[in-house]
C-alpha cells in the first residue's frame, strides 16, 4: 500500500512540478506557515501581546507533537519523494530526516487545530481549517513528503488535538494543586521522560541501513547535505523547549500572573521586539558559544539552550515587561 501511494505520489508530484511551476512561490509561502521560523514568531506574540494562556497551550502542543513526530518517523522509516526518484524536485529546504508522517501537516493540524477551537468568529475558524491543508498540500507540491505522509500526519495531528481537548483539563487542574516546586520537577520529569523514550526509540531503530539509491538520490538534488534521519537534535529541541515552556508559566502564575492584551500599541511593538530580541540572542549567541559536538556534552548544552529558550519566551520575558512598565500583571 505504502509503495502504491509513494508511485502515485510521485506522479502527481510530477504533473504538478511541471504544469503549475507558477505556483512554487505561492506554496513556499504557504509552507513556510508551518516552519519552525514562522511558530518562533507568532507563538511568542501570542503569549506576549494577545492570550498568555492560548500561546501557551499552542507553544506545548506544538512540542508535543513534534516530540511524537520524530516517534514516528524513526519507527516507520519511510523515505521522501525526491529520495525514491530523481525526476522529482525538492523545491523546500534540504531534509534530513524521514517523510513519514509529514511534520508540517502533524503540526498544522494539531496547533492550528487547536488555535481553531479558540476563535470566536466562523469565518476565522474557516480560514484557519483550510490553511492546516493548505500547508500539506504545499508539502506534496514541493515534493518533500507524499501522499501517505501528509494523509498520517493530518490523522495523528487531529487525534493529538482531540486527546488533548480531553485531558487539558483534568491534567491542568491536578498541575495547578502542586507547589511551584513540584510544578517545575513535574515538568522536568515529562521532558526527560519524553526525551529518553525517543532515544531509545532512536538507539533501537538506527542500525537499520539508509538504501543507497535514497542517499544517490539525496546527492542528486543537495550535493553538499547530508540526511541525519537519527539525529537526536529535533528531539532534544521539542522536549528542552517544552520544559522551559511549563516552568517559564509556573514563574509567572507565581508571580501573580501575566496581562497579554493590556497595554498601548507603542507597548506592545516595544515588548515584542525586546521579546524576539532575547530569543535569537539565546538561540544564536548561545549556539555559537557552545561547542556543537554529537556527545553528552553536546546534547545537554543543546537541551540548556531551548530550556532557556522556552523560559525566555513564557516566564522571563513577561516579567521583564512587567518590570519595565510595558505589561501588567493579570
Amino acid at each position: 500500500m505504502l509503495a502504491f501511494l509513494m508511485d502515485l505520489s510521485i506522479d502527481i508530484i510530477r504533473f504538478l512540478q511541471t504544469q503549475l511551476a507558477f505556483l512554487t512561490p505561492v506554496m513556499r509561502l504557504i509552507t513556510f506557515m508551518g516552519n519552525e521560523e514562522f511558530y518562533l514568531l507568532i507563538m511568542p506574540l501570542l503569549v506576549w501581546s494577545v492570550e498568555y494562556s492560548l500561546g501557551l497551550r499552542l507553544g506545548v502542543m506544538l512540542m508535543v507533537s513534534g516530540t511524537l513526530n520524530t516517534y514516528f518517523k524513526v519507527l516507520l522509516r519511510r523515505p521522501r519523494p525526491y529520495w525514491v526518484s530523481s525526476r522529482i524536485l525538492n523545491l523546500s529546504e534540504p531534509m534530513g530526516s524521514f517523510g513519514l508522517p509529514s511534520g508540517h501537516s502533524q503540526n498544522a493540524a494539531s496547533v492550528f487545530g487547536l488555535l481553531a477551537t479558540a476563535i470566536p468568529k466562523k469565518w476565522l475558524r474557516i480560514v484557519t481549517v483550510i490553511t492546516i491543508f493548505l500547508i500539506a498540500f504545499s508539502r506534496l507540491f514541493l515534493g518533500v513528503h507524499s501522499l501517505a505522509d501528509i494523509l498520517l500526519g493530518l490523522a495523528i495531528g487531529f487525534l493529538l488535538l482531540w486527546v488533548f481537548m480531553r485531558i487539558e483539563a483534568p491534567v491542568s487542574a491536578y498541575f495547578q494543586r502542586q507547589t511551584p516546586l513540584r510544578q517545575v520537577l513535574l515538568s522536568l520529569i515529562v521532558s526527560l521522560a519524553l526525551l529518553f523514550a525517543g532515544v531509545l526509540i532512536i538507539n533501537l531503530c538506527q542500525t537499520t541501513p539508509i538504501p543507497p539509491l535514497w542517499l544517490e538520490n539525496v546527492q542528486v538534488a543537495h550535493p553538499y547535505e547530508d540526511i541525519a534521519p537519527f539525529s537526536l537534535d529535533g528531539l532534544i529541541t521539542t522536549t528542552a523547549t517544552l520544559f522551559g515552556l511549563a516552568a517559564g508559566n509556573v514563574m509567572v502564575q507565581s508571580a501573580g500572573g501575566y496581562h497579554a492584551s493590556a497595554g498601548k500599541m507603542w507597548q506592545h511593538l516595544t515588548r515584542f521586539m525586546i521579546g524576539i530580541a532575547g530569543v535569537l540572542l539565546i538561540w544564536k549567541g548561545l549556539g555559537d558559544l557552545f561547542p556543537d559536538g554529537m556527545d553528552l556534552l553536546g546534547f545537554s548544552l543543546r537541551y540548556l539552550r531551548y530550556t532557556l529558550i522556552g523560559l525566555w519566551i513564557s516566564g522571563i520575558a513577561p516579567l521583564v515587561f512587567i518590570k519595565a512598565k510595558l505589561a501588567y500583571r493579570e
